[in-house]
């Protein structure tokens, strides 16, 4: 065969395989890629219910009851949104997202959330219907409490319930991507290969003028092989290796955008998933602080709305935090005592706090979030398990060039079985229940972990009926500014 023929034929079976099979690869990504994008869409406009639905519905019911005014009379009496509206649109986004749910289990909640909402219209409409009526305050009170309250916190349950199951579905796409891109990957040695392969045995039978060009070739060939895709070939020699140059540099070209791509999907993969992991750390206990202020400012006690409000607010400004990750020891200090002032202010008594933080810690970084969670833990499951309450003491300390938290509480503390079971499941060696008990601990763990490596983590000590301690220890980092 001549020299243009075998070049002919060697660029066939290198380019029609390799373009069809990069072609599969590519539909094959962006089926996922669709699949992925979907599911972090249909949590994002579900999301956005489970955080102000519930709050907006009895907010306007208690407003409506309060006031003795319709659905229809909350907008220009009080400027408050129609209850009928709020619950229209969420059955449209509930709808747009069953079309495009994939997971059996989510599609359920889903659905389950869609009758709840049919049936909170009702409820809906037959206070509105008694508003005004003489002798129906009390009755429509009761509704509030007994109805309107366990409908919308059954709801928010489903909602919460279908933003877990698409994360999961949202980790098997992940798994899917890291599969792709170790096809990928051995295609790609597997075509240098054969590229270096077929230059060794072309220099060999052909002349000078061919032989040089194809050991360039072969060396460029060997680069990309290496993982070096800037490697390319100036075209020489006869027409068809002068093709066959061209060819090899638009392949390499190819190949380097695909691993990038590739490269940077995972990052933003690894993004997507601590801002979820961080999402999930939500502050339960949101819906009973407004209820007290509510319920303080009725008794006219104004110092003490002043001070809930106020701790709120410090709590929720370093929560967002503009949007950062990591904040300094102090900010975080700051948020978990605002925590602490409304919590004690809950349960009054039975709970007693102290925070000691090294000044020469204060100026280091931490992920945001990272002592709520624990605190929460041990105040629902230590503390008020309790009688008589009990005592939280947080102490930051510097220790061998690292950060050192202790958080330690005098509640109920775990048995060793539960102990085993808690670190199992922070670890991550066990799956959660369904009620999500310790989801928090997890999360923080997995944070952690992420961003610090395998080193940092959740360290936890417990004696029944005494108490439990959980240690953190992270690496020290001043703050930039």
């Amino acid at each position: 065969m001549s020299l243009r023929k075998r070049m002919m034929a060697l660029t066939i079976l290198l380019i029609i395989p390799f373009a069809v099979l990069t072609f599969a690869l590519l539909f094959s990504l962006n089926r996922i890629s669709e699949s992925y994008d979907a599911v972090v869409e249909n949590i994002t406009k579900v999301n956005e219910h489970n955080l102000v639905f519930k709050e907006n519905i009895d907010s306007v019911l208690y407003m409506m009851v309060a006031h003795s005014l319709t659905k229809y009379g909350v907008g220009p009496e009080l400027g408050l949104e129609n209850p009928e509206t709020l619950i229209r649109d969420a059955e449209e986004t509930f709808e747009e997202v069953r079309a495009t749910t994939v997971s059996p289990e989510a599609l359920e909640s889903i659905k389950r959330a869609t009758k709840l909402l049919i049936t909170l219209h009702k409820r809906v409409n037959d206070i509105s219907s008694t508003v005004k009526l003489t002798g129906h305050y009390d009755e429509n009170m009761e509704s509030l409490d007994n109805d309107i309250y366990v409908l919308t916190e059954m709801i928010q349950e489903r909602i919460s319930e279908y933003i877990y199951y698409e994360s999961v579905s949202m980790e098997q796409i992940r798994r899917q991507i890291d599969e792709q891109r170790i096809h990928i990957t051995r295609f790609t040695l597997l075509a240098a290969g054969v590229l270096i392969f077929l230059a060794f045995v072309l220099s060999t039978y052909l002349t000078r003028t061919v032989t040089k060009p194809m050991q360039r070739l072969m060396l460029a060939a060997e680069q990309i092989g290496a993982g070096n895709f800037n490697a390319k070939v100036t075209p020489a020699g006869t027409p068809e290796i002068r093709t066959l140059g061209r060819s090899f540099n638009s392949m390499a070209t190819r190949l380097g955008e695909l691993v990038e791509r590739n490269r940077q999907e995972q990052i933003h993969l690894r993004d997507l998933e601590l801002k979820l992991l961080q999402a999930q750390i939500d502050p339960h206990f949101l819906y009973n602080t407004l209820d007290n202020i509510v319920w303080l400012a009725e008794d006219d006690r104004k110092e003490d709305v002043e001070n809930i409000a106020a701790a709120l607010s410090t709590f929720f400004r370093t929560a967002l935090s503009g949007g950062r990750d990591e904040i300094r020891i102090r900010e975080e200090e700051m948020h978990i005592r605002s925590y602490l002032e409304i919590q004690q202010f809950r349960y009054r008594d039975m709970l007693s706090y102290s925070i000691d933080v090294d000044p020469d810690c204060e100026d280091c970084t931490i992920l945001k979030m990272t002592l709520q969670p624990v605190v929460e833990n041990a105040i629902y499951h230590g503390i008020k398990n309790k009688r008589g309450g009990g005592h939280i003491s947080i102490q930051i300390q510097g220790f061998e060039g690292r950060v050192r938290i202790l958080i330690s509480d005098t509640g109920m503390g775990m048995t060793k079985e539960q102990l085993t079971q808690l670190i199992r499941r922070v670890d991550g060696n066990e799956k959660q229940d369904g009620d999500h008990t310790h989801f928090g601990l997890s999360n923080v763990a997995e944070r952690l972990r992420l961003n610090y490596g395998e080193s940092s983590g959740l360290v936890f000590h417990s004696v029944y009926g005494e108490g439990t301690q959980v240690e953190i220890l992270i690496p020290r980092i001043e703050a930039v500014n």
